[in-house]
């Protein structure tokens, strides 16, 4: 239970939780986004499915293990050593990408690297409950989320006048620093209060399919199961627009190199102002009434860009999207806090990050390049006409997370508002 000051922003553990979102970003920038598939498919000359094989790899690991290393965190009552351990093998893999040479041996370490990423992630966001009270954790939250997009700035900024064109593996050394430096705080200034472990015999330890069954039945039975699978619609969808919106940008012919640069500068500026301002507003109105109303707003948004084609739109489009990303980040984890007791936090957070990474696949592979292939060859329309099917497609799945979100209840039970 956090103490009654809980949540000032300018508390050391709050300071060290809000960095740990910095560093976290940079890594998902630097070798996610930017710069590791640039350098083996672009630099090294290799197919496309090598590098999604080893996202589907590690997705496939991570489906059995979070949720056993989360019921392990659960049992001993802390989350921090996870947390710690596996964003050190992060970092580690990190700079050894920027020495490597094999296509196959980068690919692994690359493989482990992600894997150690999501496994700390996972374990990150259950210690908002330490570092602030339920009343103060939306302030909280958006300030991490909007010094995160940040992190995404500086990584942009400072890397590109660091790495040339062609050079894209000099990335991973800087990295991998940023990345352990700005972690350090969290590490040092984030104290978890011991609690009263499980009785013995309780939670037992299960094989890892057993576990992922367990957890899976009882999200069905509760409430944050709802959650979670509403999770998995809209994050997909907001996901994968802002992962192909600069293909779709280039496909309405009105925009160039510099103007799609802009486009995503404004996009991630507009995502820092969702994140802090859905913060706020999730004190205020509860996170339910935040996340349908980011939902509402998203959903017109892209079916307007659906319907009318307008490259101009997409000016508006662009930052709307980033604020609803930026917004349901910094929301959806103070919702499942009110959801979930404090002894199975760490195991259910697992499953939440585990519905990201699936998301972040299944929406790219099947919702966008599934439509477009199947409009393009099978329809015969333009990549353009198609990519605008695949956005009304993305539209409907926002739509269907939000309608499965919206009979769930964002008040604390009885039960749980003493661990909040």
């Amino acid at each position: 239970m956090p103490s009654e000051s809980a949540g000032r922003l300018l508390s050391p553990p709050v300071i060290g939780w809000v960095l740990y979102d910095f560093a976290n970003t940079i890594f998902s920038f630097v070798v996610v986004t930017r710069y590791f598939n640039d350098w083996i498919v672009n630099e090294r000359g290799q197919p496309d499915v090598y590098v999604g094989l080893m996202t589907a790899a590690v997705s496939v690991v991570l489906l059995f293990t979070l949720p056993v290393l989360g019921a392990r965190a659960d049992r001993s009552g802390r989350h921090k050593p996870v947390l710690v351990a596996f964003t050190m093998l992060c970092a580690a893999m990190t700079a050894l990408l920027g020495v490597v040479e094999p296509v196959l041996v980068a690919l692994v370490v690359a493989g482990v690297a992600t894997f150690a990423f999501n496994t700390a992630d996972s374990q990150y966001h259950p210690l908002l409950a330490v570092v602030a009270s339920d009343s103060r954790r939306g302030r909280v939250s958006g300030t991490g989320v909007a010094v995160g997009y940040v992190g995404t700035l500086c990584a942009l900024f400072a890397l590109g006048a660091y790495v040339e064109d062609g050079a894209a593996q000099r990335a991973f050394l800087p990295a991998a620093a940023m990345l352990s430096v700005f972690a350090l705080p969290c590490f040092l200034l984030v104290r978890e209060r011991p609690r009263l472990r499980a009785a013995r015999g309780e939670h037992a330890s299960k094989r890892p399919l057993a576990q992922l069954a367990e957890g899976l039945r009882r999200a069905r039975r509760e409430p944050y199961g709802r959650l979670l699978l509403a999770r998995f619609l809209y994050v997909d969808a907001i996901a994968t627009v802002l992962g192909f919106l600069t293909v779709y940008a280039r496909r309405t012919g009105d925009f160039d190199g510099d103007a799609i640069d802009l486009l995503l500068a404004v996009s991630t500026v507009a995502a820092i102002g969702g994140a802090v301002g859905a913060g706020l507003l999730a004190e205020r109105h509860g996170p339910r009434r935040v996340v349908l109303g980011t939902l509402a707003v998203t959903i017109a948004t892209l079916v307007a860009t659906a319907l009318t084609g307008s490259s101009a739109l997409l000016w508006a489009a662009g930052p709307l999207v980033g604020i609803a990303l930026g917004s349901l980040s910094a929301v959806d984890r103070i919702f499942l806090l009110r959801l979930v007791p404090a002894e199975r936090r760490g195991e259910d957070f697992g499953l939440y990050a585990l519905v990201g990474k699936l998301s972040s696949g299944f929406g790219p592979l099947v919702l966008w390049g599934g439509t477009v292939l199947a409009m393009t060859e099978l329809a015969g329309m333009s990549k353009f006409d198609a990519s605008r099917v695949a956005v009304a497609v993305l539209a409907c799945a926002a739509l269907a997370g939000f309608m499965v979100l919206r009979p769930l209840s964002d008040e604390l039970a009885p039960d749980r508002v003493s661990a909040a």
